[in-house]
């Protein structure tokens, strides 16, 4: 007997329309929590040991058979795969920042199924959320519709802002075209305003007290900072870090976006001197670099971190304004010069933190992120080449030349690795193997085609 989905969507008059087909419930208890732990940590051992198989094919074979994994119509949600079987709330507003490009060539199948997924992926953190009255890392399947919420290895500062980029992307066709713009554009219709802007107003209510008290408890008044004494968990989860310059980001992108959705109250003048106390508090002059963290370690080694880069996708950082290109061209500058671009881009950090670290990600994968190579990043960063490019030919020749070293991986490992050693070989230690089958590959696909039309 077919499973019927929590969630599914159909096609209408060119709009597409989400259904619930049955409820979803939520569980504090924590043997329920203590369960879904164990089990995501007996997964992470399993695929260590029963590895995905390489997909064959070239290229363009390998993507579409890693689409139709993690995209097809059966699946309830949006997860990277291998062992992350869970969702992992950031994951559309970060990893999977480009799923909603409506520029990316694609079937009109692939299209649907890309909108479908993020629609019924949302619908289950907004359902969740609210049920459970706060945000969460990770959600977790206990039972059929039962799901209990896991913070790893501390409360998130980016599951909020997943969800308003989220909706930004389902009502608005030009919302990733305005961070990632290009000369030629082609794109297919949205057909998710009308369930989006449905799904904003079921919502707006419960949104609003979340994001509320997310900036309340986060930032500090006086310094517009996020307070240092707070652990958060964020797409550098694996480490602690004291008011990282990723989390004051996102905090900011946050409140922005939720402004620009009626979710959150603030002035655009106000929005301009928090982005300014941000730069000034982690931007480093001489490195070219906003420091990863105000950790007493940070300010004195000036220390890197590849999420850096998310200044782009955030909104934080515009490519067209003279002093931002600036800003960007000095943070490829020390990339190049610190060799974190090599064998390609790019490397979590110069050097590994065990002693940071999270004791499960310590004995799992301690370099998994230091010196590792992560290829969202790697994206993340090439885009920015591809962006600057006009000024400077040498730096379009580096996109070139790191897109086709990414395309030869995807043939020679039959996937998208999500994550490489300091050599460039896929990360595979005793307890943890990259995942290969691996759906951030729309990002690559996305900064193809801005490779394309550069």
């Amino acid at each position: 007997m077919k499973k019927i989905p929590t969630f599914s969507t159909r096609l209408v008059k060119n709009q597409i329309v989400l259904q619930q087909n049955h409820q979803l419930s939520f569980t504090h208890k924590h043997y329920h929590k203590f369960y879904t732990y164990i089990r995501a940590g007996l997964r992470i051992g399993k695929t260590a040991i029963a590895i995905e198989k390489p997909l064959q094919g070239t290229e363009e074979e390998i993507i579409k058979q890693i689409h139709a994994i993690r995209y097809n119509e059966t699946n309830p949600y949006v997860i990277t795969g291998g062992h992350f079987y869970q969702i992992f709330v950031r994951n559309l507003g970060v990893f999977f920042n480009a799923l909603l490009d409506p520029r990316i060539p694609s079937t009109e199948e692939d299209w649907f199924l890309r909108q479908s997924i993020a629609l019924k992926t949302l619908a289950h953190d907004l359902t969740l959320f609210t049920l459970a009255g706060k945000e969460f890392t990770t959600l977790t399947p206990v039972s059929k519709d039962l799901y209990t919420g896991l913070n790893l290895y501390a409360r998130p500062s980016d599951s909020l802002h997943a969800i308003v980029y989220t909706f930004s992307a389902l009502i608005n066709d030009r919302f990733i075209e305005e961070r990632f713009p290009m000369k030629h554009v082609s794109k297919r219709p949205l057909q998710t305003k009308k369930t989006g802007h449905d799904l904003l107003q079921k919502y707006t209510s419960s949104l609003k007290d979340l994001i509320q008290t997310y900036y309340e408890e986060l930032i500090d008044p006086k310094t517009h900072i996020i307070k240092k004494n707070l652990l958060l968990s964020s797409a550098r989860d694996g480490i602690k870090r004291q008011s990282s310059f990723y989390d004051n980001v996102i905090l900011w992108s946050t409140i922005r976006l939720a402004k620009e959705l009626g979710l959150h109250t603030i002035s655009d003048k106000q929005l301009a001197l928090w982005k300014k106390d941000i730069i000034t508090a982690f931007w480093d002059k001489e490195e070219g670099i906003f420091l990863d963290d105000l950790s007493p370690l940070s300010q004195k080694k000036k220390l890197f971190s590849a999420d850096i880069f998310i200044v782009t996708s955030s909104g934080f950082l515009n490519i067209r304004y003279i002093k931002e290109r600036k800003m960007l061209l000095q943070m490829i500058q020390y990339v190049k010069k610190h060799k974190l671009d090599r064998p390609f881009p790019l490397h979590y950090s110069a050097f590994d933190q065990p002693k940071k670290l999270y004791r499960p990600v310590r004995h799992f994968a301690p370099s998994y992120m230091g010196t590792s190579i992560w290829c969202h990043w790697g994206m993340e960063y090439i885009k920015v080449l591809i962006s600057l490019s006009k000024e400077n030919v040498e730096l379009l020749i580096d996109a070139k030349k790191h897109l086709a070293t990414y395309k030869a991986n995807i043939e020679k490992y039959g996937g998208y690795p999500e994550v490489y050693d300091t050599d460039g070989k896929i990360l595979n230690t005793r307890l943890y193997r990259s995942v290969l089958y691996n759906g951030w590959v729309i990002n690559y696909e996305q900064t193809k085609m801005l490779l394309q039309n550069a």
